[in-house]
């Protein structure tokens, strides 16, 4: 059954911002918009928040004036609070965790455009959901970008503008933000966690990336299928891992980054034999 434009939209694939779905579900937000941030009585515009966003715990507190696309799409927890004027572009799901704080000004954007202007002038939009932990305190003025996903106990510091995703326990800073530092509330520390959080953090970019390359491969292997190519192409794996080697600033990691792409082109290999029935 062919998926409606919400149902696309929602799932952040590419879809018709014009839908008439979609152009009634915007013209309803806009009347909930109006009246939460009309009423001044703050259990009230508490009640018509969870009557508009998608989930809340019991404790919200939502300060006027607050602006969404739709409303459905916004998920928050337990002991929300958020700052006067925060804007929410929820085209695909924002996800909040628990205890969070926002302050004024911030803005998530979940929705994106194709960088093709042809598409883009089509009126075919997509997005990206984005996700926060818990007890997650956002300063004023803090943007986070589509696809962002924050981890538990993050502190991003006023002005920031977070592009990419970062894993729990750490103050971000800056435009793009980075790391300022990491928390740790044993004074001790623990060198094994800190170092896994970072390990995390970087798969996290490697998954994405390595998908990436998984499409490209499905690429070339419906070239080879109707050219009828053989799949391994030595030269070709050879010229890739010498560029490798080049690329690897520190020599004591270029005999397992070697071995690692390798690796990765064996794989590249067994994926398109399966797509390939061979």
């Amino acid at each position: 059954m062919e998926r409606t434009e919400k149902e696309k939209m929602i799932a952040g694939d590419l879809y018709f911002a014009g839908d008439p779905e979609l152009s009634a579900d915007r013209k309803d937000a806009r009347v909930k918009l109006r009246a939460i941030n009309a009423e001044t009585d703050s259990a009230k515009r508490a009640l018509l928040v969870k009557n508009t966003f998608g989930k809340t715990g019991e404790q919200v507190h939502v300060e006027p004036s607050v602006s969404f696309d739709y409303g459905y799409n916004i998920l928050v927890g337990e002991n929300f609070y958020c700052n006067f004027n925060n804007i929410f572009l929820d085209i695909c799901p924002i996800t909040i965790g628990d205890n969070c704080m926002f302050g004024p000004n911030c803005q998530l954007y979940a929705a994106t455009h194709p960088i093709e202007a042809g598409k883009r002038n089509s009126g075919m939009e997509f997005g990206k959901p984005i996700r926060i932990g818990d007890n997650v305190w956002l300063g004023g003025s803090v943007v986070i970008a589509p696809g962002v996903t924050l981890g538990n106990n993050v502190v991003v510091a006023a002005g920031s503008v977070v592009t990419k995703s970062f894993p729990d326990n750490v103050v971000l800073g800056g435009n793009p933000a980075r790391i300022i530092r990491t928390i740790d509330e044993d004074a001790n520390g623990n060198k094994l966690e800190a170092a896994r959080r970072k390990i995390d953090a970087i798969d996290e970019q490697l998954v994405a990336l390595l998908e990436k390359r998984l499409q490209a491969v499905t690429e070339v292997t419906a070239y080879k299928k109707e050219t009828q190519k053989d799949i391994l192409d030595q030269g070709r794996e050879d010229a890739v891992l010498e560029k490798v080697a080049k690329r690897v600033e520190n020599p004591l990691f270029e005999e397992t980054m070697v071995a690692t792409f390798q690796d990765i082109m064996k794989q590249s290999r067994n994926f398109q034999s399966k797509e390939l029935g061979e």
